[in-house]
C-alpha cells in the first residue's frame, strides 16, 4: 500500500479515518482516531533509530532477498534490491511506528505489568523497523521472536534489534512461515502481542490466525498490517473482525484484534487512549 510520506497522503488518510466507525467510551463520548497523531518522545535510542532509518533510505548497499510473500509461490522469489529501495517501500513509516509503539506500550502496561517481559511474535520482519518500534513501546523489556523468510533480512533484523535494545531477548527463525510458524507455536508460551506483516494474501492471513489463536494470552493483541492491500486481504480482515472471540479496531491501513478473555474489560477505547498517555 502507499506509504504516508507527503502532506497530501496525510490529508487523504485523515479524510478516510473520518469515514470509519466511531469508537465510544461508556459515557458515549466519541474518541477520534487522531489520538494516534503524536510522534514518539525523543530519547537516545529513538534518535539512533531515526538516524539509522534516514541513512538506510540513502544507502546504495545491495541485499539478496528471498521473498515468500504474495504471488511468489512455495519456492519464493530471489531478488537483489538496494537498501534504500527496501527501506523506502517496505519498512514501517512514522505513523505505523507510532501505532506499533503505542500498542506495545498498552500491552505492557495494561495486560502484562512489570512481573515479566512482554512476549511478542512478528511474522515478516523485513529490515526490523516494526520490531524496533514494538521494542521501543516496551522499553526493551521484551521476549521478541521474529519469523522471516529471507536469511539476509533475518540477520539484518537480529543485528539491528540487538544493537538498539541489548537488554531485549531477541530470536529470529528463518524460512517460510509454513516451516517455522507451527514448530515455534508448539513450544511457545502464551503470546501477548502478535504483528502479522508477512504474507499479504487473505487465505494466508486466515490460516495464520487459526494457528496463533490457541497460544494467545487472555486479552492479547494481534495487529494485522495492510488490511486493504487487496480485496482478499480486506475480506479476510472483515471475517476476522466479525469473529465473536475478538474486538476489532480498523485504522484503515492496519487492524487491531483484541482477544477477549479474562481482561475483557479492557476495551478498544483504552487502546485508543494509550498513545495519548504514552507519548504525552
Amino acid at each position: 500500500m502507499q506509504k504516508t510520506d507527503r502532506w497530501t497522503d496525510w490529508v487523504k488518510w485523515g479524510m478516510r479515518c473520518l469515514a470509519q466507525p466511531a469508537v465510544c467510551e461508556g459515557d458515549g463520548r466519541r474518541l477520534s482516531l487522531l489520538t494516534f497523531r503524536k510522534c514518539p518522545r525523543p530519547n537516545k535510542v529513538w534518535r539512533a533509530f531515526y538516524k539509522e532509518g534516514r541513512d538506510m533510505r540513502r544507502s546504495s548497499q545491495v541485499l539478496s532477498v528471498l521473498d515468500f510473500g504474495a504471488h511468489h509461490g512455495v519456492q519464493g522469489k530471489s531478488m537483489s534490491v538496494t537498501l534504500s529501495d527496501l527501506a523506502g517501500r517496505a519498512s514501517s513509516d512514522l505513523r505505523k511506528g507510532v501505532w506499533l509503539s503505542a500498542a506495545a506500550a498498552w500491552v505492557g502496561q495494561t495486560l502484562v505489568g512489570k512481573d515479566r517481559p512482554v512476549r511478542i511474535l512478528e511474522l515478516g520482519t523485513c529490515l526490523g523497523s516494526g520490531g524496533v518500534q514494538l521494542l521501543h513501546g516496551c522499553n526493551g523489556q521484551v521476549e521478541y521472536v521474529g519469523l522471516e523468510g529471507s536469511p539476509e533480512l533475518a540477520s539484518f533484523t537480529a543485528d539491528r534489534l540487538k544493537r538498539l535494545y541489548p537488554e531485549a531477548d531477541v530470536t529470529l527463525f528463518v524460512g517460510p512461515f509454513r516451516n517455522t510458524l507451527a514448530p515455534f507455536l508448539a513450544q511457545s508460551p502464551p503470546l501477548d502481542l502478535v504483528f502479522l506483516d508477512g504474507h499479504h494474501e487473505g487465505p494466508a492471513l486466515l490460516d495464520q490466525w487459526r494457528q496463533i489463536r490457541s497460544v494467545l494470552a487472555p486479552g492479547a493483541l494481534v495487529i494485522v498490517d495492510d488490511i486493504r492491500w487487496s480485496e482478499d486481504m480486506h475480506a479476510a480482515w472483515i471475517e476476522l473482525a466479525q469473529h465473536p472471540s475478538v474486538e476489532a479496531l480498523d485504522v484503515f491501513r492496519m487492524g487491531f484484534l483484541f482477544a477477549k478473555g479474562e481482561e475483557e474489560g479492557a476495551s478498544r477505547a483504552q487502546l485508543l487512549r494509550a498513545p495519548m498517555r504514552f507519548w504525552a
